[in-house]
């Protein structure tokens, strides 16, 4: 009895190590950043220290959604940041983290996603890597 439990510990720890492995090793593609920069692309100011996670010289802006304005951009310590702005003196909002990145306020959540991946189920398409609901 006690084998058994042991190969099931071994047989579960050598199933996470496997999954673990696989996610470290997938590429994911964002080609909004493969694209030259425009004047719409800069950021909008906003209070200080709001873009201290945002590396703003890579933002780009990917549309609007509802009279929200997208931007997407790379973080400082994350790969993936959104910027979702209706007025720049009091509502928006900045997350940045892992794929995906997802944030939600003011009645909305914009969720930032790799080329390849699916559109999440009852959201709108804004851009190729940008969902809304």
């Amino acid at each position: 009895m006690r084998h058994r439990s042991r190969l099931a510990v071994l047989a579960l720890g050598l199933t996470a190590v496997t999954l673990l492995s696989g996610c470290n090793f997938s590429a994911t593609t964002l080609s909004v950043f493969e694209t030259e920069r425009e004047a719409a692309d800069e950021l909008p100011t906003l209070e200080d220290d709001s873009y201290g996670s945002v590396d703003v010289e890579s933002s780009h802006y990917v549309g609007e959604y509802e009279g929200v304005s997208l931007w997407v951009a790379k973080g400082t310590d994350s790969p993936a940041c959104i910027v979702a702005i209706t007025d720049p003196k009091d509502d928006w909002m900045v997350g940045c983290g892992g794929l995906p990145t997802r944030i939600s306020g003011s009645g909305h959540t914009f969720e930032f996603r790799a080329d390849d991946w699916p559109a999440p189920e009852g959201m709108t398409r804004v851009s190729d890597n940008v969902y809304a609901e």
